[in-house]
């Protein structure tokens, strides 16, 4: 194994605990591992949180995922965020598993239903409001009918919970307040009219962190959960710890003259001899071509520039500051050294990005 990714189970578990202390016992901690946990490994980012007391719920993005968690045992409950096609095979299972859908079309209500009383059960759902991120979800002004509509129509389709999802908590406080204040409107509407909902979410991490009014009755720990930040403001609020490493291996050492072009179209010229390590990792494993000529990597402790354009599947380093470098040493890629978010930066991106786009086939070990 030439490239991994290591996972600190102990720091998942810190940030977990800062979630709970902050949030408290009664509201429902509800971590986000859709997309392969951002990138740190859906299943093993399961069972760390389908062990630990303090998780209440798991929140992924579709059906198949609620699925695979179905299939290797995974016991907490289960809430799908985005989509799913209640048609699909595994539907039925996951009615009777109790897993939880999102709700924002009278089409979907209608086969949910109809799946549901095949299923012999009430299909849980939580009503999807799009309250101004205009993503998937019901107009404010049409939820009361919508509600009326499935109540009537579909009586296998049970009402759980009630949610929805801010559009920029961690650098819109206006923004964040219209939002939480149209959630509410909608919740205090259908509630005139009867219909209670037991669980209100809205609260991403940023939101949990820096608007606390905003955590309902659970919350949706996304980011926060791997000890990454959507914004530097949230460093002085919580203590969380990344948890993802990525290594890979020297597969060549070489000593080259001054005047020597690295890579493709030779964007990097030598100005000096200098030695070069090739490295096994490239743009389809998610190392960024746009770090080519920018971004660092750490050796022994050393950082060490990338010389060249990123490749496919190699990259080339300038390791003549390491003593005694050779084939087979260990490169850190991202870590203590070389964080994603130093990496965002080079690329002009998020650090979810930097971590959610490493290649799933790359092997995540638990450290």
């Amino acid at each position: 194994m030439l490239t991994w990714i290591e996972i600190n189970a102990s720091a998942i578990r810190h940030n977990i605990r800062q979630f709970r202390r902050l949030i408290g016992p009664k509201t429902l901690l509800m971590p986000v591992i859709k997309s392969n946990a951002y990138g740190h490994g859906f299943l093993e980012i399961a069972k760390l949180c389908n062990e630990n007391k303090e998780v209440d719920r798991l929140c992924v993005v579709s059906l198949d995922e609620a699925t695979t968690l179905i299939k290797n045992k995974i016991t907490k409950p289960i809430i799908i965020l985005s989509f799913y096609d209640p048609l699909d095979k595994n539907c039925v299972q996951a009615i009777k598993r109790g897993v939880v859908f999102p709700l924002y079309t009278l089409e979907q209500a209608g086969k949910l239903s109809a799946v549901g009383k095949k299923a012999g059960r009430k299909v849980k759902v939580h009503l999807k409001i799009d309250t101004g991120t205009s993503r998937v979800g019901v107009l404010p002004n049409e939820a009361v009918r919508f509600v009326e509509t499935v109540q009537k129509k579909f009586p296998n389709i049970y009402f759980e919970g009630v949610w929805s999802h801010f559009s920029s908590s961690e650098t819109d406080k206006k923004e964040t307040k219209k939002q939480w204040k149209i959630f509410n409107q909608v919740i205090k509407k259908l509630e005139s009219r009867g219909v209670q909902f037991p669980i209100k979410h809205m609260a991403c991490s940023a939101a949990t962190i820096l608007h606390p009014e905003t955590q309902g009755t659970a919350v949706r720990v996304g980011l926060g959960l791997y000890g990454l930040e959507p914004s530097e403001k949230i460093r002085t609020k919580l203590s969380l710890n990344p948890a993802l490493s990525w290594f890979t291996t020297i597969i060549q050492v070489k000593q080259v003259p001054a005047g020597v072009k690295i890579g493709y179209s030779g964007t990097y010229t030598t100005n000096q001899p200098a030695k070069l390590a090739v490295i096994p990792v490239g743009y389809y494993d998610g190392y960024d071509r746009r770090f080519s000529n920018v971004a660092a990597v750490e050796i022994r402790g050393t950082r060490c520039p990338i010389r060249g354009r990123i490749c496919m599947n190699l990259a080339m380093v300038d390791v003549t500051k390491v003593k005694n470098v050779v084939a087979g040493d260990k490169v850190m890629l991202i870590g203590r050294g070389v964080t994603a978010d130093e990496l965002a930066e080079i690329a002009h991106t998020i650090n979810y990005e930097i971590v959610s786009r490493i290649n799933p086939l790359i092997p995540r070990i638990i450290a």
